[in-house]
């Protein structure tokens, strides 16, 4: 049962996160406002990839994180943060208003960008964090894998 109270608390935090963003005064430039809101649409996506793939990592490496902390960081927090159903809903929009172009870039980018930024923080958990948190907790001789 506490897991739902994890992941209701990581939803409620990740949802919250993102309207602020998504709610945020022209993060891009372009006149169009439809533009500017896929782009920061795809910039919350991307930010989300990346720190799943970073968590995930830390998380393969380690026992010492609870199941229901792993279960509120992914599926409540980064779960509510991104959004495939509002991807979805602006590549419509973006569509519908003719920009055929943007709209071919915009969910190509999307796909791609965002396997690659799991990948990245794939990486950048194995192969940064958690050495750093292994060294950083090897200096208080706490158990660490």
């Amino acid at each position: 049962m506490k897991k739902y109270y994890f992941i209701a608390a990581g939803g409620a935090v990740g949802a919250l996160l993102r309207f602020l963003l998504k709610s945020s005064p022209n993060l891009f430039q372009s006149t169009d406002q439809l533009i500017n809101l896929a782009l920061t649409i795809l910039v919350i996506n991307l930010i989300g990839c990346l720190l799943l793939g970073m968590l995930n990592a830390v998380f393969s490496k380690t026992e010492r994180i609870s199941t229901d902390v792993k279960l509120g960081l992914t599926a409540g927090l980064l779960g509510a943060f991104t959004t495939y159903s509002t991807f979805c809903k602006e590549s419509l929009n973006i569509l519908d208003a003719g920009y055929l172009r943007f709209f071919c870039y915009y969910v190509a980018a999307s796909i791609t960008l965002g396997v690659a930024a799991v990948y990245l923080g794939h990486l950048i958990g194995h192969h940064v964090l958690h050495p750093v948190g292994k060294n950083l907790v090897s200096r208080f001789s706490l158990d660490y894998q």
